[in-house]
């Protein structure tokens, strides 16, 4: 929240990784309990691990190096050997009950002991949702809860289809709302630099226009690239997206 005795305070430098870090929410810890990892606020983490084992633990070495860790960490494409998920200490996992979930959550336990979290996964395996709730109020606010969607969406090159449908992630839900992950879509909100195919533009207005009927906010600065191709001719691009309703925006920082 943009208020300034949580701007005023000296906290820990973020870690140095590839891909946005969406949100960081003032989120007081309930009466009696520990505080979350990153003082007074809530930090989240997205991630694409582009299923590398290599990626997700120099990911987490990282928060070790910077000597703070996240409240909760959403990742995309994350490893998996035989059904299971890798396991880091501090952290407990939430993912879709399938042999190769596409997404996937990991909270720290110190933000569990002091918040309710319920996963839910719907039906497939590309999108976690985690609802969050607390008998104290939250954000300076009289609400209670606030939900966290963490999807993995496809464009079919041919019918423009998303394999997540925009309608799953973006609604009036009545509560803050932070939508994030790799939808594969191209857009001039999130990448005024780039030009654009009508292929794009068709398939990304389907989820920015749904996303502006809600009244979300973009929250990528425009143009900060969250994929960076390792060979080939590609250009770097913006993929990995974070979205804020109404609610939520007020309470964000960064």
């Amino acid at each position: 929240m943009a208020l300034s005795q949580w701007r005023d305070q000296a906290l820990p430098p973020p870690p140095e990784i590839n891909g946005p870090v969406p949100a960081m929410i003032n989120c007081p810890p309930a009466s009696g309990k520990r505080p979350a990892p990153t003082s007074s606020l809530l930090s989240v983490v997205q991630h694409n691990c582009v299923g590398s084992w290599d990626v997700f633990l120099s990911l987490f070495e990282s928060f070790k190096e910077a000597m703070t860790y996240p409240s909760i960490v959403l990742l995309q494409h994350p490893p998996v050997s035989k059904a299971r998920l890798p396991s880091f200490n501090g952290f407990t996992p939430f993912f879709p009950p399938v042999r190769k979930p596409r997404v996937a959550a990991y909270v720290h336990r110190s933000f569990l002991s002091s918040f309710s979290v319920l996963p839910k996964f719907g039906d497939g395996d590309s999108v976690i949702t985690l609802d969050v709730s607390s008998e104290e109020p939250l954000f300076g606010t009289n609400l209670h809860s606030f939900r966290l969607i963490n999807a993995y969406s496809t464009v079919s090159p041919n019918t423009h289809a998303h394999s997540r449908a925009p309608e799953a992630l973006f609604s009036d839900l009545g509560i803050p709302l932070l939508v994030v992950g790799d939808l594969n879509i191209h857009n001039p909100l999130s990448d005024p630099l780039r030009s654009f195919s009508s292929r794009e533009l068709s398939s990304s207005s389907l989820c920015f226009e749904l996303a502006a009927d809600f009244g979300f906010t973009l929250l990528n600065p425009p143009g900060e690239y969250t994929r960076f191709p390792l060979v080939g001719s590609a250009r770097p691009s913006v993929l990995d997206l974070s979205f804020a309703n109404p609610l939520l925006l007020p309470i964000v920082t960064s």
